[in-house]
């Protein structure tokens, strides 16, 4: 089979308010298959691009899911014949290891200077957007690499006038987040309740930083404390004037950045790729069987603004005919963790450790119901992709872009974030009539495979080309 996307005219950029639109051609005959993955089909040598991605951590020091995201379609391209570059820091480089090759992907690594992590919060905060340390080295990696086009995934922590000095080949950026208007990327208060954005003055950014770092005698100069706020936003408004185009993975996100002043002509939403290979890979040791079904399941970060403990809690409700398993690290909110234990009082709750990559996928099939129960705007989550993928319905918090990933009683179930006999009610509906999921399951439509996403990228980098 071959996957081919064709750029159609009415997809170029409009000059009205609606974001250019990318066309989602149907898998057809003559495909490279993997199991039952698809791949992107070899690009003749006239057609090959030279892609430089730019993305504030990765794999395997850090798996986050903008971190997979970016190794997953730049290995995708990088099999099709295009020339891929990533750049981002990373700590404890050995010198002479900057530049690897790993599956035919360069990567172009940065030392992060080792007092970064022992910094004053005022330069921790300027080093967020602002770092010079790596903006030379990134003037030489553009310089050696000479890219067709620029595609920054984040830089925060990087640096954000990266994006400026990219300035003359075409730049894509894709919002993973909401960091380019608010700090703490995720627009949620320390009294975990979702945040509309900066107020006028960034007052209230003021009293989410200060709270967070444990620094609340600064509130008393809160105008003098916001100034470094306001600045950041300008400056990141500044410096993405010049960005040809936004993706953005939801309309939620999309509807977010043109509520805060980004040009929605300039943002178009197109759905992260999901790099299947990893859900056809079996595990090294079978799963252990859950001891009552159906087998509700959590797969991430064991943080607060997850809403795990709202999960536990809800839970603990339900009669012995339905089990729980979370997946997650327990080092990195070790205080979180114990708590979340503490609550956990269902004989049927079983905490199983962070997954390995190659388990996500045999774990996901064994689950009968994924739930999501996240306190923040979720932009586009990998774990609802790669359940959908495999057929397992989401219970997840009516909240942000989670409404646009799962359809009520449809792929799954929707419930108020937050809400701990909500979601008590739903899993009990769930559990007091589990053929239900069965309906659900046929009902889900996967989310574009990466071979597609990539297709689409391509399709968007030829036309900034193009126009350069």
């Amino acid at each position: 089979m071959t996957l081919f996307i064709k750029l159609q005219p009415e997809s170029l950029p409009p000059q009205v308010d609606e974001p250019m639109s990318v066309s989602r051609s149907p898998l057809v005959p003559g495909a490279q298959i993997a199991g039952w993955t698809v791949s992107l089909p070899p690009t003749p040598p006239e057609e090959r691009r030279r892609i430089a991605f730019v993305v504030h951590k990765f794999p395997p020091e850090s798996v986050g899911g903008t971190e997979i995201y970016t190794w997953g379609v730049a290995r995708e391209l990088a099999q099709a014949g295009h020339s891929v570059h990533i750049f981002y820091p990373t700590p404890d480089l050995l010198p002479g290891s900057e530049c690897i090759l790993r599956e035919g992907v360069t990567l172009w690594r940065v030392p992060l200077p080792d007092k970064r992590s022992s910094e004053d919060p005022v330069r921790q905060y300027w080093h967020t957007f602002r770092d010079t340390a790596f903006e030379q080295n990134f003037r030489t990696f553009l310089a050696e690499t000479r890219p067709d086009v620029v595609h920054f995934q984040h830089v925060q922590g990087v640096s954000a006038r990266l994006i400026e000095l990219a300035a003359g080949y075409p730049r894509i950026v894709t919002l993973h987040d909401y960091w380019y208007f608010c700090a703490n990327s995720q627009l949620i208060r320390p009294d975990r309740t979702p945040c509309n954005g900066p107020s006028s003055g960034c007052l209230n950014c003021v009293d989410c930083a200060t709270e967070r770092a444990d620094l609340n005698w600064m509130r008393a100069l809160r105008p003098l404390v916001a100034l470094p706020f306001v600045y950041r936003n300008r400056y990141l408004r500044r410096v993405t004037e010049g960005v040809d185009l936004f993706i953005a993975p939801s309309s939620f996100l999309r509807d977010q950045y043109i509520r805060h002043g980004f040009p929605p002509e300039k943002i178009t939403v197109l759905e992260n790729g999901l790099d299947d290979r990893k859900l056809v890979q079996r595990p090294s040791q079978p799963l252990p069987e859950p001891p009552a079904r159906p087998h509700f399941g959590f797969l991430g970060s064991l943080a607060w603004q997850k809403g795990v403990h709202v999960l536990v809690e809800a839970f603990n409700q339900l009669g012995e005919n339905a089990s729980l398993t979370i997946y997650g690290s327990e080092q990195t909110f070790p205080d979180y963790v114990e708590q979340i234990k503490g609550l956990a009082r269902h004989p049927n709750i079983r905490f199983a450790g962070l997954l390995p990559s190659q388990q996500v996928g045999a774990a996901l099939r064994q689950i009968d119901c994924l739930v999501v129960p996240s306190l923040w705007y979720e932009n586009s989550p990998l774990v609802i992709q790669e359940a959908f993928g495999v057929g397992t319905p989401v219970v997840a918090s009516r909240l942000g872009a989670l409404t646009e990933k799962v359809e009520e009683g449809r792929t799954g179930r929707l419930f108020t974030a937050g809400d701990v006999d909500a979601l008590a009610a739903v899993l009990a509906e769930i559990a007091a009539a589990p053929e239900a999921l069965r309906e659900m399951s046929r009902l889900i439509r996967p989310a574009p495979v990466m071979a597609e996403h990539a297709g689409q990228l391509l399709e968007i980098y030829g036309h900034f080309h193009h126009h350069a």
